[in-house]
């Protein structure tokens, strides 16, 4: 079987006795994966330690397909675990086992950023990141700005339905189906001096709506905020006081939903 490149890709660290994170959990599962074929590696318990029998198990894998048994993970082990994973499985980045977190780095991180900053461009309330493997603060904002959107708790912590969620919201948006958001009412009534990030969704659902004046999507709800308001709520016959209560955040919800499949 000819060897493929893993996805996620290789991040360009060496993992071994003593790393830890999602990269580190993206290796045990695939090696609990690939039991299957050679149920005579030590089956992992998820916990993205790697530990001396993570390290045993990667040896025993590169024993069997010919590699060096160091036991360490380099770009030649992670593309052949993927690739014998992905014959038993199917290809396509599977969720690592473990949570990933502020502070965390590698693989796993890099490609949850990219989704990310693709999905900003669709979504605006989520800001542009760079994808640079590192869980940083900047990356941890967009996605807690990503989660309450599609009706996640905004925890920034990427777990299963988060992972998940992600690529279909992703997958939707490549294919010209984009996902309706959910994003509840925040709950007070937004106005000039409200500041956060459900001012960040309001301005940028306000900027999808056709015939309403864009502004910058900074979570600051000045002037041009409460004129783009304004303008949605007599453009929509509601009551044109440049505040945002249920009902207009409700109505402004599904109008900016409809335009955005058009």
């Amino acid at each position: 079987m000819a060897t493929i490149t893993a996805v996620p890709p290789y991040y360009g660290v060496v993992l071994q006795n003593g790393s830890r994170g999602p990269d580190v959990g993206q290796v045990q599962t695939w090696i609990n994966g690939i039991r299957r074929k050679w149920p005579q590696i030590i089956a992992l318990t998820v916990d993205g330690q790697y530990g001396s029998n993570t390290a045993r198990a990667v040896s025993q894998f590169q024993t069997l397909t010919g590699l060096t048994a160091d036991g360490r993970t380099g770009t030649n082990t992670w593309n052949t675990l993927y690739t014998e994973y992905a014959g038993l499985f199917g290809e396509g980045e599977i969720y690592p086992g473990v949570l990933t977190v502020l502070g965390a780095r590698g693989a796993v991180v890099r490609s949850m950023q990219q989704k990310l900053a693709a999905l900003s461009r669709v979504y605006p309330g989520i800001q542009s990141i760079t994808a640079d493997g590192i869980f940083g603060t900047g990356t941890s904002a967009a996605l807690r700005r990503f989660q309450p959107q599609f009706g996640l708790t905004g925890d920034a912590v990427m777990g299963q339905r988060t992972f998940t969620l992600l690529q279909q919201v992703l997958t939707a948006a490549q294919s010209g189906n984009p996902t309706r958001v959910v994003t509840r009412y925040a709950g007070y009534v937004m106005r000039p001096g409200s500041t956060g990030d459900w001012v960040r969704f309001l301005q940028s659902y306000l900027n999808g709506v056709s015939g309403v004046p864009k502004q910058t999507v900074d979570g600051i709800f000045g002037s041009a905020t409460t004129n783009a308001v304004v303008a949605f709520q007599r453009q929509q016959g509601l009551t044109a006081d440049g505040l945002v209560g249920n009902t207009t955040w409700t109505r402004l919800r599904t109008v900016f939903n409809d335009q955005l499949r058009t």
